[in-house]
């Protein structure tokens, strides 16, 4: 049985330890901590830096359904972690993207422990999902791993099934020219004029030419003073789609329109590729939503209403796995200082996802 008390306490706990992208070590140590005082657990920490738990089902064999929880958040060190309980809801950077799911996963390891599902079930509390980790913990898991499904637990969105993976590039454009004096040089080419034509052919010209593409130019830097020429001028470009060949497409498109954006041959450009994650969907009549809904009615929650993301799911259908993403409960404020979430809604939040991954693992 899992104690609703038990997951607050964590949540907290875990919110309280800082855990930025790349620098997930603080966290791991506690949540495989927490995993060696549950009876018969021996976490193990693998070689990208995932905490896994291992719980033997009751049929011995074949791949285990892995369910994942990302360690990393969106904020850096300089964030001032201090998370409480005011109420109804519980308050935090991070608290439910994703503190809770994590708690989730201890809970969910204790119950599987302790009543074992029909076949084996691998728990893993991963890094690098977040922004640019490109999903590193995840993939590195799948790489080394075969499984037979991959649930992401998250602590929002207890109402939607996310069954669409929302794929992702990110680029970074750069360019450079000699630059010089504002007056002296007059006319000469500029780094953030030529990237600034570029920006307008990204922004107004790639989107319908690829109709289902999301274009974002999220960062734009360059020049060294108002009175000097730029030479040099760099921007950050996130594609989205969740069909894999539109992103594709759009890559394509994307370079097309950088590469004939320079206006003299002084000018240059260059792409770094800055990561990617996979797109794709679980099919509408895959057995495995069926599985979601029923789970959730026997929770007593209502049908969920399925939806598109970006999560660690996504690592599961560019290796041909099917896979989905789970909330938990209902909050805001997500990605900021002033997140929350309610407590409430998370016993059926956690019944839901206990009563999924034993119908998963039923054999």
């Amino acid at each position: 049985m899992i104690h609703l008390e038990h997951v607050i306490e964590d949540t907290l706990a875990i919110c309280a330890t800082a855990s930025p992208t790349g620098f997930e070590h603080q966290r791991a140590a506690l949540i495989a901590a927490r995993l060696a005082a549950i009876p018969g657990i021996v976490p193990e920490l693998d070689t990208h830096g995932n905490v896994l738990a291992r719980l033997a089902g009751r049929q011995a064999g074949g791949p285990p359904v892995i369910v994942a929880a990302h360690l990393d958040t969106v904020f850096g060190p300089e964030v001032a972690l201090a998370p409480k309980r005011s109420g109804d809801r519980l308050l935090g950077p991070g608290i439910g993207d994703n503190s809770l799911a994590l708690a989730a996963l201890l809970a969910l390891a204790a119950d599987l422990q302790q009543t074992p599902p029909a076949s084996d079930v691998l728990l893993a509390a991963t890094v690098g999902e977040e922004g640019l980790g490109n999903l590193r913990g995840i993939r590195g898991l799948l790489a080394d791993q075969p499984a037979r499904f991959v649930v992401a637990l998250e602590g929002h969105g207890i109402d939607n099934l996310v069954t669409g993976a929302v794929g992702s590039t990110r680029l970074e454009i750069t360019c450079e020219t000699a630059g010089g004096h504002s007056w002296h040089d007059r006319g000469a080419p500029s780094a953030v004029h030529e990237l600034a034509r570029a920006v307008t052919g990204l922004a107004y010209s790639l989107p319908p030419a690829v109709p289902g593409l999301a274009v974002n130019v999220g960062t734009m830097s360059g020049g060294t003073g108002i009175n000097v020429i730029a030479s040099r001028a760099i921007l950050q470009l996130d594609l989205r789609a969740v069909d894999p060949a539109v992103l594709t497409r759009g890559e394509v498109t994307a370079r097309a329109i950088v590469a004939a954006s320079p206006t003299r041959a002084s000018v240059t450009f260059s792409i770094r590729e800055l990561g990617r994650r996979p797109a794709g969907a679980l099919r509408n009549d895959h057995p495995a939503i069926a599985q979601v809904q029923a789970a959730r009615a026997a929770a007593g929650l209502p049908p969920a209403i399925l939806v598109d993301g970006s999560t660690d799911a996504n690592a599961a259908f560019e290796r041909g796995l099917p896979g989905l993403t789970e909330g938990l409960t209902r909050g805001g404020n997500v990605h900021r200082e002033d997140e929350y979430i309610e407590i409430a809604p998370v016993s059926g939040g956690l019944a839901a996802a206990l009563r999924l991954i034993r119908s998963l693992a039923s054999g």
